[in-house]
């Protein structure tokens, strides 16, 4: 077990359950070389910026970074919303 795990103060990125559309919108950008991923925002605060790379080596070109940070549970809802956009404008 890591040192974050260890004590009360846990910082959870919180929950969220993915439908099947979201599923194969994250199954896309992984086999097209499109990295979305959360970003913490600041070290020690729950809240957290979405970072779009596309490549094989993603820090190479950063497409884009949310303009906002986003909290516990909202995080995934919005990595799955990107994916989804990605995925309906070039996928199908």
């Amino acid at each position: 077990m890591t040192a974050a795990f260890r004590g009360k103060n846990k910082y959870g990125m919180g929950e969220y359950t993915r439908t099947t559309e979201e599923d194969e919108a994250g199954y896309w950008c992984l086999h097209n070389d499109i990295c979305i991923t959360p970003r913490q925002a600041k070290w020690g605060e729950r809240s957290w910026y979405i970072d779009i790379e596309k490549g094989k080596y993603p820090n190479r070109r950063l497409l884009g970074t949310s303009p906002k940070a986003y909290g516990p549970g909202t995080i995934w809802e919005k990595v799955s919303e990107y994916q989804l956009y990605y995925y309906n404008k070039y996928g199908k």
